[in-house]
Parts: structure tokens; C-alpha cells; sequence
């Protein structure tokens, strides 16, 4: 035997409870004030019938739906993933919802444009850590005046504001930490020339080795696609080398995990033979013998300052003025990876 489900409750059904008109009811759940005792029965009323405003409806009357689309590259990575917390948790005070997407889905490209689904469901602004196929659509959603802010990466010509680490110092402070320990014959780990955050890495750690006269072998530069097996591959090119490097810099969290495995597969010692400053990577940190030095990015203070900039183009739609560009300091935490050599 079925049952049939019970419809949900509506004004009419709490004016027959109470009593009172549509119109005061309406006022309530729009904010208004009501006579105390009005305010008493409807609340008993809604309680009872277990009414649940219809939050979209009610934005949609009044041109938002009070909701932000956050738009990942992957959502396999921990870094993507902990920007979506920061964002959630930053923008659920000030009574914004989340939608998140992405245009792939189970490692494989999806048929369909996550930018134009985020647009269809009305989102009043997108908050994106984008990929150069993004480009386009985040433009159209710019030019149709959606409120976009990215992260951690900043696509050429796009008229958004921005919010990333500061990748030159990251690079620049995980560079100068092997070389004050000693190092003159220097690795990196990095992505594909078309990734703007882990290039500002490399531009940084190049930035040091150069600022110290040392000069890196064109071998000595490994990139890979962001995955651990690649991270792997390309610290095993490394070892390999015919002249092996005294010390790394991974530059990303995935590649610096793949580089821990190939150092151990190796037979060689983690701040022994082979130094190593990783990129986030904490869990992992805590675990290496020695504990591995990892420059950190603040992944939560990023996340909330592109939700604070998103809040305060929602609040003020018709605001002129520049595009906001964030560009915010990390730190190395200084583990046992990094051996001091003395010449």
C-alpha cells in the first residue's frame, strides 16, 4: 500500500491555522514587523505544519537568489576542495548559498558548460579557480554583469578581481631556505608553463638561485601534469640525473607527495641523501622521517577573502572601480627534509 506524500505547507494553510491574513503573514516572513502576538501564533503555526519558506522563490521576486557559484577544475583535488569550505563557511553567515560544479567529472571532461549550468540556475556571482577552457564563458558572464572573482589563478584579459597566494614568494622563500643550508646544485618540480600559480613559483625559486649566483641545469627543471605518479616520475628524472641534485622544490601538493614515494622507492634518505622543501602537503609532513619542510599556502584566508570581495560586489551591484587583485604571504614550516651542508 502506498501513501501519498504530503504536500508542502503554504500561506493559505497557515492563515487557516492562525487566522490572520495573508498579508501579515507575508510581512513576517519578509521582515517586517508584526504585533508580537501575530509573530507567536504564526511561528506555532509554521512549527506545527512544519512550514519551510521557499528561501529561492522569495530571492527570485527580488532579482537574487542570494546564491554564488564556485567553479573547480577538478573536484579530486584537496587544495579545490578546502577553497570550497573557506568560501561555504565565510558566506553562510552573511545568508549566501553555495552551488558547487565543475567541468569534469570522474577525471574526464563533462559535456556540459559549468559556467552556462551556474548562470541557468541564477547565481548571482561566480567564484572560480578556473582553467584556460573557463576563459571564454567566464568572460560572456563578466560582459552580462556577473560578479566573478577567481583564485589562484588569473586568466589573461578577464576583467575579474583575484585572489591567490603570492607564488613568486613562495618560491622565492623555498629557494633561499636550501640554498642558506648549504645547496648549490638545485632540483624543481613544477607544472606546465601554461599554469600561472606554480610558474610565479618557479619564477620566485628562480629568482633566489640567481640572486645567489647559482646557475640551475636546464635538467634540473622537471614539469609534469599535477599528479602524484607524475610528481613521481619526474623525482625518479631527477635521481637518475647525471649529476644528481643535493636538494628539490615541488611545487605543488600532489607532485610532492609522488616525489616522497620515488625518494623512498629510491633507496636514498629523506634530509640525508636528498633534501626537500614540499608544497602543503601537511598530513604528509607530519608522517616523513624526518618530518618534510613544506611551504604553506593560507587556504582559508584565500577562500574567505574571495568570499569577502564576492559579498561586497553583491551588496554594492552598480559599484565602479578597479578589480580587486589579492596576493597573499605564506610560510615555511620548517620540518627535517632540509640537511645543512658545510663546504
Amino acid at each position: 500500500m502506498s501513501t501519498k506524500p504530503r504536500s508542502a505547507a503554504t500561506y493559505k494553510d497557515i492563515q487557516r491555522v492562525t487566522g490572520l491574513s495573508l498579508a501579515t503573514i507575508s510581512k513576517f516572513y519578509n521582515g517586517q514587523n508584526v504585533l508580537a502576538e501575530n509573530r507567536r501564533a504564526i511561528e506555532t503555526a509554521a512549527a506545527e505544519l512544519d512550514y519551510r519558506p521557499n528561501v529561492f522563490a522569495s530571492s527570485l521576486r527580488r532579482g537574487s537568489t542570494r546564491s554564488i557559484g564556485v567553479l573547480l577544475p577538478s573536484l579530486q583535488v584537496n587544495f579545490h576542495l578546502s577553497i570550497v569550505v573557506g568560501i561555504e563557511k565565510y558566506l553562510r553567515g552573511q545568508g549566501i548559498g553555495v552551488l558547487v560544479t565543475s567541468n569534469e567529472f570522474d577525471g574526464t571532461p563533462s559535456n556540459v558548460d559549468a559556467v552556462d549550468l551556474l548562470r541557468s540556475r541564477r547565481v548571482d556571482g561566480i567564484i572560480s579557480v578556473p582553467a584556460m577552457s573557463d576563459s571564454s564563458a567566464l568572460a560572456s558572464a563578466v560582459a552580462a554583469g556577473v560578479p566573478v572573482v577567481t583564485v589562484d589563478w588569473r586568466l589573461p584579459g578577464l576583467d575579474a578581481d583575484s585572489v591567490s597566494l603570492d607564488n613568486v614568494q613562495a618560491g622565492r622563500v623555498s629557494g633561499q631556505h636550501l640554498i642558506d643550508h648549504g645547496h648549490r646544485t638545485l632540483g624543481a618540480i613544477v607544472g606546465e608553463p601554461t599554469m600561472w600559480s606554480l610558474e610565479g613559483r618557479l619564477q620566485g625559486f628562480l629568482a633566489a638561485t640567481t640572486g645567489s649566483g647559482l646557475e640551475i641545469q636546464s635538467d634540473h627543471i622537471q614539469r609534469a601534469p599535477l599528479s602524484v605518479n607524475d610528481g613521481y616520475a619526474a623525482m625518479m628524472r631527477l635521481l637518475s640525473a647525471d649529476v644528481r641534485p643535493t636538494a628539490v622544490f615541488t611545487a605543488n601538493s600532489e607532485l610532492t607527495v609522488g616525489a616522497v614515494i620515488a625518494i623512498n622507492d629510491s633507496g636514498l634518505r629523506l634530509g640525508h641523501d636528498i633534501s626537500l622543501v614540499g608544497f602543503d602537503a601537511l598530513e604528509l609532513a607530519q608522517v616523513t622521517r624526518p618530518k618534510l619542510t613544506v611551504f604553506v599556502q593560507p587556504v582559508e584566508t584565500i577562500a574567505a577573502e574571495a568570499a569577502r570581495i564576492m559579498s561586497g560586489r553583491l551588496d554594492d551591484p552598480t559599484g565602479a572601480g578597479e578589480r580587486l587583485v589579492r596576493e597573499l604571504p605564506g610560510r615555511l614550516q620548517i620540518g627535517g627534509s632540509v640537511l645543512a651542508r658545510h663546504e
